[in-house]
C-alpha cells in the first residue's frame, strides 16, 4: 500500500506524473517536502530529487523514505491519500481504462486522465519505467485498494498533523482584531472541561453592525476540540455532524457549502416567532463543522437577515477558522 502511494506522490514531486490537477498537485508535493524535510534522511533523499528528478536511484531513495514514513504515520498516510482524492480518481479511472489505448504524444504518454512525462536520458527512462508500473497498477487495480480507507476529504491547504497543547488551542481562537466588521467579545476564549482526550476551547462573538432598523443579534460561536490525533479528530467530526446538536434544539437540514479544512459539513436550522422561542434568535442558522488535521471545529452563526450577516460572511468565517487551524499546527 504504501509503496505505491509513496511512488505516486514522488512521480509528482519530481514532475514524472502529472495530471491530477494543480491544486492537488501544489497540496501533495509540500506534504511530500515538509515530511521529507522533517528529517536528516528526508533531507538527504528530498536534496537527490530535486538535483536530479529524473535520476531512477534519486527517486527510489525518495520513494523509500517516504514509504518508511507513511508506514509510521497512518495520520499522514490518511492525509496524503485524501489529498490524491482517490474517490474520485477511481471513478475517473474505471472509465478510461485501456492500456493497450495508451497514447504517446511528443514527449509525454497519457495513461487515461495521468499524464507522464518522457524523459530525454537513459536513467530518466528507467525511471519512467518504474513510474509506468505504479501508474498501470493503479488504473488496473484502483487507487482506493492500494492507498486504503482515508478518513479525509479533499480540502484546505495542507500542512502537517500535530497535536496541539491546551495553551496553543486556546491561542488559536481568533481575538476581535482578527474578524471582519464589528464585534464584540461575548464569552472569551476559555478551556472546557469535556471528558475527552481532546482540548475544548469555546469562544463566542457578537455583531456591533445594525440593520435598517437598527437591531442585530448576529452571533457567532466557535466550538473547537484540539485532538491527540487525525483518527480521534475524524471521528469526533462524524459523531457531532450525526448527532447534529445546535443551540436552538431544532431539526438541521444539509446546507450546500464548499469543503473547508480537510473535511466539512455544513447545515441550517430554522428558528420560528413561535412560543417560548428567543425572539432575538427567530430566523435561519448555520451550522459548519469541519477537521483541519487534528483539529475539530463546530461553528454556529446567525440568526442570518436581510441587513446584517450573510452566508458568505459565515464561510469566510469559518474559513479563518480553519486557516487559524492550520497554521497553529504548522507551527510546530
Amino acid at each position: 500500500m504504501e509503496t505505491n502511494l509513496a511512488a505516486l506522490a514522488i512521480g509528482l514531486l519530481t514532475g514524472a506524473v502529472t495530471g491530477f490537477g494543480q491544486e492537488t498537485a501544489t497540496v501533495v508535493v509540500r506534504l511530500v517536502r515538509e515530511r521529507l524535510a522533517a528529517t536528516p534522511q528526508g533531507q538527504a533523499a528530498l536534496a537527490g530529487v530535486e538535483a536530479a528528478p529524473g535520476d531512477a536511484d534519486a527517486r527510489r531513495e525518495a520513494e523509500r523514505v517516504l514509504r518508511s514514513a507513511l508506514g509510521a504515520d497512518p495520520g499522514f498516510r490518511q492525509t496524503l491519500a485524501a489529498r490524491l482524492n482517490v474517490s474520485t480518481t477511481q471513478t475517473q479511472m474505471a472509465n478510461v481504462v485501456m492500456v493497450n489505448g495508451t497514447k504517446m504524444r511528443g514527449n509525454q504518454i497519457s495513461l487515461g486522465p495521468i499524464t507522464v512525462n518522457k524523459p530525454n536520458t537513459s536513467a530518466g527512462l528507467l525511471g519512467l519505467a518504474a513510474t509506468l508500473v505504479v501508474v498501470v497498477a493503479l488504473l488496473v487495480y484502483g487507487v482506493v485498494q492500494l492507498v486504503g480507507d482515508s478518513q479525509g476529504s479533499s480540502g484546505g491547504k495542507g500542512g502537517q498533523a500535530r497535536a496541539l497543547s491546551a495553551i496553543e488551542a486556546e491561542r488559536m481562537l481568533p481575538g476581535l482584531s482578527d474578524l471582519s466588521g464589528v464585534w464584540e467579545t461575548e464569552q472569551p476564549a476559555r478551556l472546557r472541561e469535556n471528558g475527552t482526550k481532546c482540548h475544548n476551547v469555546l469562544a463566542e462573538y457578537e455583531s456591533q453592525e445594525r440593520d435598517g432598523s437598527g437591531f442585530s443579534d448576529l452571533k457567532v460561536r466557535y466550538d473547537t476540540y484540539a485532538c491527540p490525533d487525525v483518527a480521534i479528530a475524524a471521528q469526533g467530526l462524524a459523531e457531532i455532524t450525526q448527532n447534529a446538536t445546535n443551540p436552538g434544539g431544532r431539526r438541521e437540514r444539509p446546507f450546500s457549502s464548499r469543503t473547508l479544512g480537510d473535511q466539512s459539513a455544513t447545515s441550517t436550522y430554522e428558528v420560528k416567532d413561535e412560543e417560548m422561542a428567543d425572539p432575538t434568535q427567530i430566523g435561519s442558522h448555520l451550522m459548519w463543522r469541519a477537521r483541519v488535521g487534528t483539529v475539530l471545529i463546530e461553528m454556529h452563526y446567525g440568526p442570518v437577515r436581510d441587513g446584517v450577516g450573510s452566508e458568505k460572511q459565515a464561510e469566510e468565517m469559518m474559513r479563518l477558522m480553519c486557516d487559524r487551524a492550520r497554521q497553529a499546527q504548522d507551527r510546530g
